[in-house]
């Protein structure tokens, strides 16, 4: 969160005691994120997990390499990191079958992007700030892990699956004393930063002609 909502930019904790709940889901967790993974450790530090409770973080670099390997230096230039480029390295890694993995995200795109790659679950999950401003609108975990344990993992769902919203009064927020500025300059950032001028740059001169 930023100001006004806190005095200084922090990373809130909106699900408590997460590190328990997915060591007891009894599979492989694993974070894929658009972030760097200086950015993802830090993360993941405030909400307490470790490598005891996740398989592994497949982060931006690891996005932009698999890009690279499979030739769409382009696209990359073109739209940016998408999250599907990195299926390949979660199969390979980890040793499981795209059809066989569940997704949870709060973006529409990536999921929309992931199911037509062929991942085999897609959780949609509200995240936002109430219209109000007196809380955030996210999720119950708990609701989260009762859909992946429903699900057998033979038969793909089609379709994205709209997780339940919660309202989390800033009463209940807890509060980590953590950020990630400082870990998010990297010369790796700096980079993604140009090419997103560029990006955008392109994106102006095309609307132009």
């Amino acid at each position: 969160m930023a100001p006004p909502y806190v005095e200084f930019l922090e990373i809130i904790r909106l699900h408590e005691s997460l590190d328990k709940v997915l060591r007891d889901l009894g599979v492989p967790v694993v974070v894929l994120t658009h972030r760097s993974r200086a950015e993802a450790n830090r993360i993941l530090q405030s909400a307490a997990l470790t490598e005891m409770e996740l398989a592994g973080v497949v982060a931006a670099e690891d996005i932009f390499l698999a890009a690279l390997r499979s030739g769409r230096p382009w696209q990359l230039l073109g739209r940016g990191l998408k999250k599907s480029w990195a299926l390949s390295v979660v199969e390979q890694r980890y040793g499981i079958n795209r059809q066989r993995i569940a997704f949870v995200d709060d973006r529409l795109d990536n999921l929309q992007d992931l199911l037509a790659h062929g991942i085999g679950l897609a959780l949609h999950v509200p995240s936002g700030v109430e219209a109000n401003g007196l809380g955030l609108v996210s999720f119950d975990f708990h609701q989260v892990v009762r859909l992946l344990k429903d699900w057998d993992g033979a038969r793909p769902v089609p379709n994205i699956i709209e997780v339940e919203a919660k309202s989390i009064d800033m009463k209940l927020w807890c509060r980590t004393g953590l950020d990630t500025r400082r870990s998010g300059r990297n010369p790796f950032n700096q980079m993604r930063r140009f090419g997103r001028w560029l990006r955008n740059l392109m994106n102006a001169q095309k609307h132009q002609t």
